[in-house]
């Protein structure tokens, strides 16, 4: 995403009072436009087919009937638009449909509930290509045992491979990407990273984002 120039945004949520809100928020930011709005996931495919954005802020379920199909839509997106940054803002807060979401690939998930305050700094790690997870959903993944709490202040010394595989994750890139950039296998990649992981205590992408948050490292 282009820092210089206004980021393009498109709204998509199936309650137009939050839309409207969302949108007076967004545009209080010279440098967000909102470009386009959804209302449905058949509405926001034909909108990505035909127009262009930078960042997608969705809701997970539109309409919200089954659970199942917030992680189809989102799935469907990524692999559709795999470039395309994915902020997910919700009212759930259940912590394994929060790691279910970032393991489909999206960029940040928000709770509607902090929207206003924490809004503006999703945006900025977005726009920097990093994941953002906000404190209330963080904080739900470690109450649920997403990632050991003991364990988040307290590092095991990381090898300098190991290191240089999560800072690389911090930037947003996928153990592909690290792998053809530091030139090793994605399977000796994908090794270092499980190994880093295993010393911050930490057993997923979740928690493993929530930890370098914590540590300034995302």
């Amino acid at each position: 995403m282009n820092s210089r120039s206004p980021l393009r945004i498109l709204i998509a949520d199936d309650h137009p009072i939050f839309r409207i809100g969302l949108r007076a928020v967004l545009q209080q930011d010279p440098d967000l436009l909102v470009v386009g709005e959804a209302s449905t996931p058949s509405q926001l495919t034909q909108w990505l087919e035909e127009g262009e954005c930078d960042l997608l802020i969705t809701d997970f379920m539109m309409p919200a009937e089954h659970q199942n199909d917030g992680l189809r839509l989102l799935e469907t997106l990524h692999r559709r638009w795999p470039a395309l940054p994915i902020l997910v803002v919700t009212m759930l807060t259940n912590g394994g449909l929060f790691r279910s979401m970032l393991e489909t690939g999206v960029k940040g998930v928000l709770g509607k509930a902090s929207l206003v305050s924490e809004l503006p700094q999703a945006i900025a790690q977005l726009r920097r290509n990093k994941v953002f997870i906000a404190e209330s959903v963080s904080q739900v993944l470690l109450q649920e045992g997403e990632a050991r709490p003991d364990r988040l202040f307290e590092r095991e010394a990381l090898s300098p491979r190991e290191l240089e595989v999560t800072r690389l994750l911090a930037g947003g890139l996928s153990v592909g990407e690290i792998a053809q950039q530091l030139n090793r296998s994605k399977q000796t990649v994908s090794a270092q990273k499980v190994s880093a992981m295993r010393k911050l205590g930490v057993a997923n992408d979740a928690a493993l984002f929530i930890y370098l948050q914590e540590h300034g490292l995302a």
